[in-house]
């Protein structure tokens, strides 16, 4: 039988089948050869190895090293995997650029600039209560508040975090995403970034005046005794250096429950601040892992641990067995 003696109505249904035909045996194909990367926890701290195909179904491999913002003495040195996988990296990547996170200073001084003009020459201290006000001038001299409240209420909060984070005797600059992002300067090599600097700053600067001093209020209700909110941080800290990641997600989680539970802005931010990112990421990683060779990426060990992880989000998504 040739084309020319079947019916039109057959014809068109004819070839309806066979390219549907055609259509699944190609998914098919490309599903069997299309396989999911598998994720290693390894025993170094906070260290985690992704193994995957590239795009020409070459071996392909990333590490995620969980950060900690702060930390100490105990902090370094690092452990001989995490240097290894360091150095035999040919791609590093931190939650923003090298080039980026040199900016972020500078820039947050000029949001600084700007939150003055949106105050509108508003005062924090009017909005607080007597007692809220007293545990603001215990926390910090008189000059520093009677110009930081001149701002947009999450300049004091920004200072305040900072007064919390160096009472506990951990540093910024001991930080393992600052260590790392000092020795890639050093030796040269560039640092791509999982986020635009503009994330980080809508992060800092995050919600309306009003969502601001509330959370403001509650920070300085909290800071009534500070070692509390210390405290915490110090187990945080001991969570992470133990590599402790059940701990550190639960306590991690705790801080967020108790949070939200007070407010429902709080849900936008951890949206804004993990679920979002984390997302977002977990493309991120499938494309790297697409693009081959060994990549390095090192942050916050939050987006690694517990139900909402950047891991998880690959399950979703296919790219993580």
């Amino acid at each position: 039988m040739t084309l020319s003696t079947v019916k039109k109505g057959k014809t068109g249904r004819s070839l309806c089948l066979l390219l549907l035909l055609t259509a699944l045996m190609m998914t098919s194909c490309a599903t069997m050869g299309k396989k999911a990367a598998t994720l290693t926890e390894c025993p170094e701290r906070m260290l985690w190895r992704i193994d995957g195909l590239d795009k020409k179904g070459n071996p392909s491999t990333v590490y995620i090293q969980g950060s900690f913002h702060l930390g100490d003495d105990r902090m370094y040195p690092l452990q001989k995997g995490v240097v290894d996988a360091w150095t035999g990296a040919d791609r590093l990547v931190a939650e923003v650029a090298s080039k980026d996170y040199q900016q972020l200073q500078p820039k947050i001084l000029e949001l600084m600039i700007s939150s003055l003009q949106k105050a509108g020459g508003r005062k924090v201290t009017d909005a607080l209560t007597e007692e809220q006000n007293k545990t603001l001038l215990s926390l910090l001299d008189k000059d520093t508040v009677d110009n930081l409240v001149l701002f947009e209420p999450w300049v004091t909060t920004y200072s305040l975090a900072g007064m919390i984070y160096a009472n506990s005797g951990l540093a910024s600059e001991y930080g393992l995403d600052s260590g790392l992002l000092a020795s890639a300067i050093e030796e040269g090599r560039g640092v791509e970034g999982l986020d635009e600097l503009q994330v980080q700053l809508d992060i800092i600067t995050y919600g309306s005046y009003e969502e601001q001093l509330d959370m403001l209020r509650e920070l300085l209700d909290e800071l009534k005794d500070p070692k509390e909110e210390i405290e915490d941080v110090k187990n945080m800290y001991a969570a992470y250096l133990a590599n402790d990641r059940k701990a550190f997600d639960k306590l991690n989680q705790e801080s967020i429950a108790e949070d939200e539970a007070k407010h429902e802005f709080y849900k936008g931010y951890y949206k804004m601040l993990l679920t979002d990112r984390n997302k977002d990421w977990a493309k991120d990683i499938a494309g790297y892992l697409r693009e081959g060779g060994t990549t390095f990426i090192f942050a916050g060990s939050a987006h690694w641990v517990g139900n909402e992880s950047v891991f998880n989000y690959m399950r979703k998504a296919g790219t993580l067995e």
